[in-house]
């Protein structure tokens, strides 16, 4: 379906039947707003690029599932912000929360004052606080933005809320061959804790076990039970999204008959693999976690880690 005129970072999927009745059509919603950066940088002490600010809001999943999370500027996801490569960008960031909070800058290269790391050295933002962070986008692709606060047991707090949100970082050279993007973000609310997640986590194992790696893990598990540690819990989850909306709740991407459409795909899960199919299509995948690929590869379906992304 794809040949070798297209950019590496074009991606066509039948997009000319995706109107129809195909799972995508029916499942997401691809209203997701952009936020409009100024023509130049801000200077200090004028306005920002952009603004994102942290509090807890009602994200609504579906007619009459409606849940409270920590979001940024009250949606999920997060609004789409789009840099340009090598140009600087000034950002304000409000903490409205009674928590400290930290925004990552997922897959950039950045300096530890704003990468938004707290293990790396950078500040919290205190409750309540705000911070104005300066950095040069790079490299160019999809990332992402989220909190990097650490939940643990805390099933209200860290990468189990609503703070994610998409980053696109254009490019200098190589704009891509497509009419335009829809950006699609993964994601599970309500997380609960039990003995089992809803998914099966051995799926993927090995035919043959590598003793080594079991032996030590078992030597561990057995370690800790022994010192009277409780046997680990899964989360769960009650709701699963794409772009914040559950299954039949979410608009449908309408498209014409052939329009190119280049679909980023984030998972933004704290803890689960997901996947994605179209029924009687296939995709073409250009670029990975942001970075384009070799060589673009047809694969059925698409299998996607925690924070990995697939364009």
């Amino acid at each position: 379906m794809l040949n070798s005129r297209f950019s590496r970072r074009n991606l066509m999927s039948a997009v000319g039947t995706l109107a129809g009745g195909s799972l995508l059509s029916q499942t997401v919603g691809c209203g997701q707003p952009s936020m409009p950066a100024t023509k130049e940088s801000a200077p200090a002490g004028g306005p920002a690029d952009y603004t994102l600010t942290i509090a807890v809001k009602p994200v609504e999943l579906a007619p009459n599932r409606i849940i409270s999370t920590t979001t940024y500027n009250g949606q999920f996801p997060g609004p789409l912000l789009r840099f340009q490569e090598g140009k600087p960008v000034t950002i304000d960031i409000h903490n409205q929360t009674d928590t400290p909070e930290q925004l990552h800058w997922h897959g950039q290269f950045l300096s530890t004052d704003v990468d938004g790391s707290a293990e790396e050295g950078t500040p919290f933002i205190p409750p309540g606080g705000s911070r104005r962070i300066t950095f040069v986008p790079k490299p160019s692709g999809y990332r992402f933005y989220h909190t990097h606060v650490r939940a643990g047991a805390n099933l209200g707090a860290g990468q189990y809320t609503g703070l994610v949100g998409p980053v696109y970082v254009e490019p200098k050279v190589n704009p891509g061959s497509y009419d335009r993007e829809v950006f699609l973000t993964l994601k599970e609310f309500e997380p609960t804790l039990s003995r089992g997640g809803d998914m099966a986590m051995d799926f993927l194992s090995p035919a043959t076990p590598v003793k080594e790696l079991k032996d030590s893990g078992e030597t561990a598990m057995n370690a800790s039970l022994a010192k009277g540690a409780p046997h680990g819990f899964e989360v769960g989850y009650g709701s699963f999204t794409i772009n914040g909306r559950m299954l039949g709740a979410g608009d449908p991407i309408r498209v014409k008959q052939g329009e190119r459409v280049l679909f980023h795909v984030l998972n933004g899960s704290a803890t689960e693999i997901r996947s994605l199919a179209l029924p009687g299509h296939r995709f073409t995948v250009v670029a990975m976690d942001g970075n384009p690929i070799p060589q673009p590869v047809t694969v059925p379906g698409l299998w996607l880690g925690t924070a990995e992304r697939v364009s």
